[in-house]
């Protein structure tokens, strides 16, 4: 990544090593993926996982390997992917990401629409699980190459669809308004 950025930053809470990690982490491009990978191993050191949708992980079957799962969200099959979700969750060397708007939109979209996914896996764990909120924004400002910065946030609140995506948010906008200074 050193490659195509000028800088990686990480601004966030401290993780409990023993406990599962949900990554809930906004979705503008292709990097996103990778950039998940290098949170899980570097900042929350846990084994990675990534729900992504079927169609786009068909196109990436190679990305199976680094721990990616499908799903279909408008088939029966998705309540088998939020289960396989929740009992990934039961393993406290895990972290699984999820996109909780479901499809790839412009960083620029405020705020983020959660699906429901989000709330059912956190409910259907067995454990307790770690909800962080992650937003990575991109800058060039008067540079040839990009900085990423990424923001995470434990979140301890209410787990519903509506609550979670108030909460990010709320989050989403502090971190907007912390990219400006």
């Amino acid at each position: 990544m050193k490659m195509h950025f000028r800088g990686i930053s990480i601004e966030g809470d401290e993780p409990d090593p023993g406990k599962p990690v949900l990554l809930l982490q906004n979705h503008f491009s292709w990097w996103d993926g990778y950039w998940s990978y290098y949170l899980s191993q570097h900042f929350f050191k846990k084994k990675f996982h990534v729900m992504m949708l079927e169609e786009q992980l068909r196109k990436r079957m190679f990305i199976n390997w680094c721990g990616a799962f499908s799903v279909r969200p408008e088939s029966h099959d998705v309540l088998q992917s939020v289960q396989y979700a929740a009992r990934l969750l039961d393993g406290p060397q895990n972290l699984v990401c999820l996109y909780p708007q479901g499809e790839i939109q412009s960083q620029h979209v405020h705020p983020v629409r959660f699906k429901k996914g989000a709330s059912s896996i956190i409910n259907q764990a067995n454990t307790p699980v770690q909800v962080y909120f992650c937003l990575a924004l991109v800058d060039y400002f008067s540079r040839s190459k990009p900085a990423v910065r990424f923001f995470l946030r434990h979140y301890e609140g209410e787990t519903s669809a509506t609550d979670l995506e108030t909460a990010y948010r709320i989050f989403q906008e502090q971190c907007i308004n912390k990219q400006h200074e």
